[in-house]
Parts: C-alpha cells; sequence; structure tokens
C-alpha cells in the first residue's frame, strides 16, 4: 500500500510467481499451486521462505508531480473536509495520504502538529495533476506547500529518515468509509494532542485499481474501503513505549465504532490476543479458512510463527 495503490493496486496484486522453501526445506513455485499463490498475496510470512519474487511491473516516468499541501490546526476541519470532497471523483493516477505529525527539524515547520496532504499524480501528463491539486488547493487554502516535478525514487524514500534501524515502534490500522464530522472531530482532536515528534498517522484514499480486484481474488480485507487509517510510532527511547503506545491505542479505539472490515498486516503491531482470533479479525473467516488450509498443507508444525501468524489448527 502505498503511492501507487489506485494506479496498480497492491504490491500483493501485482505478484504473479514465488519461488520458496518450505518449512521442512523443500523447494516451492507458488504458481504450481494456486492455492499458494493467492495465499501469498496478502496472506504474510506464514507458508514458506521467499527466495524470489515475479512481479508485475508498470512503467513510470522518472518524474511525478508531487505535492505537500500544509495546515495549521485551525484549518484541519476544513482541510479534511475540502479533501475528502476532492477525492471522489479522481482519475486513478492521483494518490494522495493525508498526514498529522508534529513535525521533525527536516520539515522546517516549526513545532505545533500539521496536517499535510500529500499528492502524487503518476499519468503522463503532469499538467494532469497540476490541475488537480489546483482545485484542492482553491477548495483550502494551504499555509505552507511544496509542489512540482519531482523524481519518482526521491519522493518514494522521503520518509525513510523516520524509521531508521532500531527506531521503536507501535502500529495499528483500520479501513473506514465516512470522513464526517464525527470521524473529522476525533482526529482534530487526537492530532492536535499529539505534541511531541515520534507517532503519526495517515489516512489513505482508496479505490481505483485496488478497488476492481475481486473480494475473493487475494486474501487482503475490505476492498471497497474508501479510506485507510495508519496511526503509527518511530520513537527511540525505551522510556517513551508507554506514552507512544498509549496515544496509538487510543486513536485506534476512537475510530473503532466507524472502522470497516479487516486490517493491513503490515501497518499493525504484533498482536498479543490468540492468533486464530486475530487472524479472523484481519482477514474474515471465510478468506481465513482458505488460509488455514494452505498453512496445513506447507507448514502444519507452526514453524513460521514469529509473524502475524495464521495457525494450522
Amino acid at each position: 500500500m502505498g503511492w501507487l495503490t489506485r494506479a496498480y493496486g497492491l504490491t500483493a496484486d501485482n505478484l504473479l510467481d514465488a519461488e520458496l522453501v518450505a518449512a521442512d526445506g523443500s523447494p516451492i513455485r507458488a504458481a504450481d499451486d494456486p492455492e499458494l499463490l493467492w495465499a501469498l498475496r496478502g496472506g504474510g510470512g506464514n507458508f514458506g521462505v521467499v527466495t524470489a519474487f515475479t512481479v508485475r511491473a508498470h512503467r513510470l516516468g522518472s518524474d511525478i508531480y508531487g505535492a505537500n499541501l500544509v495546515y495549521r490546526s485551525s484549518r484541519w476541519r476544513g482541510a479534511l473536509s475540502a479533501w475528502e470532497n476532492w477525492t471522489r471523483d479522481l482519475p486513478d493516477q492521483m494518490q494522495s495520504i493525508v498526514t498529522v505529525i508534529s513535525p521533525p527539524p527536516e520539515f522546517e515547520l516549526g513545532t505545533e502538529p500539521v496536517l499535510i496532504v500529500g499528492a502524487a499524480w503518476s499519468g503522463r501528463e503532469p499538467q494532469q495533476g497540476e490541475d488537480l491539486i489546483a482545485d484542492l488547493r482553491a477548495a483550502a487554502t494551504p499555509e505552507d506547500e511544496e509542489v512540482g516535478l519531482v523524481p519518482w525514487t526521491e519522493w518514494q524514500s522521503a520518509m525513510d529518515f523516520l524509521f531508521p534501524r532500531g527506531v521503536r515502534g507501535y502500529w495499528k490500522n483500520t479501513s473506514f468509509d465516512h470522513l464526517d464530522d464525527d470521524v473529522i472531530e476525533i482526529l482534530v482532536r487526537r492530532g492536535t494532542e499529539q505534541t511531541w515528534q515520534g507517532t503519526a498517522f495517515d489516512i489513505h484514499h482508496m479505490g481505483g485499481a485496488f478497488a476492481r480486484v475481486p473480494v475473493d481474488g487475494t486474501p487482503f480485507p475490505a476492498r471497497d474501503a474508501r479510506f485507510w487509517l495508519n496511526c503509527y510510532g518511530f520513537w527511540r527511547d525505551p522510556g517513551d513505549d508507554a506514552a507512544r503506545t498509549r496515544f496509538v491505542q487510543d486513536l485506534a479505539l476512537d475510530m473503532a465504532p466507524f472502522a470497516g472490515d479487516g486490517h493491513y498486516v503490515n501497518f499493525a503491531a504484533r498482536d498479543e490476543r490468540v492468533p486464530r482470533v486475530a487472524a479472523e479479525e484481519t482477514f474474515g473467516r471465510s478468506k481465513l479458512s482458505r488460509l488455514v488450509e494452505v498453512k496445513r498443507r506447507y507448514d502444519p508444525n507452526n514453524v513460521l510463527r514469529r509473524n502475524h501468524n495464521i495457525p494450522p489448527d
């Protein structure tokens, strides 16, 4: 899930084949077993050690048209409402992600929390992307902005510095469909409380190619979701563990009444509940049943279990 989700779907949607070593050491080719290939397209690291991927590639220019529109807290409600309306009729090539964060010094945006609407146009005509951004700017004037052509690799890696090796973290996520006044109130309240560096939350606009994958085409849940919330931590001091974890948990709890079905395993901390219960909540009962059958075939003793586990029994 990322900056090309609406244009080309998830990475998992573009997986065509994989070579694996099973828990018993035997080599496997996923294309020889359609159920295994299905399970790998969103079922996590439960079925073997993958040594090679075959993925569908998509041609992308060296530059994309990118924008970061920055809003101070007094304008968040208007910005979120305008963004919600703007996302209702966008071409697949326009991906946007809202981030609420206490900015690190590298952003040069001060220390108060900010809301940043990030948008990336991956289409061939940059002017189309520029025009769409202009529509959003007209609906909600930002207090700061960074727009223009940018190398794709630079755009894609711009936030990497927040997550250096060894950083501590705790993540939760959920899909949701309505960015109405009640949801906006939660996001504004929690976002303005976030006066430290070390946690943030993102709202991904979904739809496009992601939504056109059949609901049973992969294990991934909630293909009809309009938005996906990812709340996450990236702190360094172990002394901050309790407070940073609590912030993420409380935001997820506040959003629970508005949450859709399923979770995204790459946006989730290791679950401390019974593995089968956690897996059913992530994938849903019917998909979990298929995943369990694949797990039994390739890892009946649950050797591969230090993950978001799908138990074989």
